[in-house]
């Protein structure tokens, strides 16, 4: 018994050191990218490691990293999201001219309803009208963004108040109060997605919806709050990003919904949904932020930038593909090397 014990152990050896390393690849890759990055940037211009640059990147980056956590839920939930950069700037919109004329709280306050309001409407047009999400988030992209030109009367909003701006250019121990903000909404989206029954839901969804559906989960009411979810975050970076900058335009971030998704795919997260790890999201933010700042120190023309961009994403669906078939490769050496330990054969 305690000879068959051993060589289940050892059978189950090489199993498990598959299911690490398949899991670990995508980190890996992106670690690597982002070490990369940094050196080749400090080579360029070595202020880049100044404290005053890192900070000013943490608050360039507080958007997207708040807007990348909902993204993560929703393509581990199976679906995309490609409406939020026209979230971001209906929201900005909203809370730039309400502010201007009764002041910031209730700015923030109707504006912060746009994000989900968005997200009811394309969870359930996905999940109702049984539509491809990149179809239905399509519409509400251009719908959105539609609404911030008639919003702003495409003219820039500005003349916001000190009181409104101040929370842009705040520090907390040196830190920007907006990268903090966006830590805290990583860790309340990790609690989520690791510590609560909803997060197993989303999972289960993003993995195979017809067995979760089985197992008795409503499958549309995931999808629709994880579309509230990322519609909320969108929201959240509006006003950070309106902050930030102190006015806004109706073309303000466009874009930004194919940058989050490739630097959320960067970190790891499967296009087929099922899998995924949140944290691992900041990883592919920094990788996108640094590339830009890589273009920009490297005096890379900004028509090009664009171009860029759409190569990246490229790339990350790529890197995504070849990471899959790594894992089966990894998991079917790993089944061979435990059959061939195993007890019967060691018998023979």
């Amino acid at each position: 018994m305690a000879e068959f014990e051993r060589h289940a152990a050892s059978a189950s050896r090489p199993e498990r050191l598959a299911t690490v390393l398949s899991g670990s690849y995508g980190l890996i890759q992106s670690l690597a990218v982002l070490i990369a990055l940094a050196v080749a940037i400090t080579l360029i211009n070595p202020a880049f490691l100044s404290w005053v640059n890192i900070t000013n990147l943490m608050a360039q980056m507080a958007p997207m990293l708040i807007v990348a956590a909902g993204m993560t839920v929703v393509m581990i939930a199976g679906e995309f999201d490609i409406s939020i950069g026209s979230a971001v700037a209906l929201t900005a919109a909203i809370c730039a001219v309400v502010t201007t004329q009764y002041g910031g709280l209730a700015g923030v306050a109707l504006s912060m309803v746009v994000g989900p309001a968005i997200g009811i409407i394309n969870g359930l047009i996905v999940t109702k009208g049984k539509i491809p999400s990149f179809i239905a988030t399509l519409g509400t992209m251009m719908m959105a963004r539609s609404l911030a030109f008639v919003v702003t009367k495409g003219k820039v909003i500005s003349g916001l108040p000190d009181s409104f701006t101040g929370f842009g250019g705040a520090r907390l121990a040196g830190i920007p109060v907006s990268f903090v903000l966006a830590v805290g909404v990583f860790i309340i989206g990790w609690v989520l997605l690791t510590r609560s029954p909803f997060g197993k839901k989303v999972y289960a969804v993003g993995a195979n919806h017809q067995v979760a559906r089985l197992s008795g989960i409503s499958v549309d009411a995931v999808k629709i709050a994880a579309f509230v979810l990322v519609g909320l975050t969108a929201s959240i970076a509006g006003n950070v990003l309106l902050a930030r900058i102190g006015a806004i335009q109706a073309d303000t971030a466009r874009g930004l919904e194919f940058e989050v998704i490739a630097a959320v795919v960067i970190g790891g997260t499967s296009l087929t949904g099922g899998h995924g790890n949140i944290l691992r999201t900041i990883v592919g933010v920094f990788v996108i932020v640094l590339i830009r700042n890589f273009m920009n120190l490297a005096r890379i023309d900004l028509f090009w930038q664009d171009f860029a961009t759409g190569l990246i994403i490229i790339i990350a669906v790529l890197l995504d593909v070849l990471q899959k078939r790594i894992g089966a490769r990894l998991a079917t050496g790993a089944r061979r090397a435990a059959t061939s330990v195993s007890p019967a054969n060691q018998m023979k």
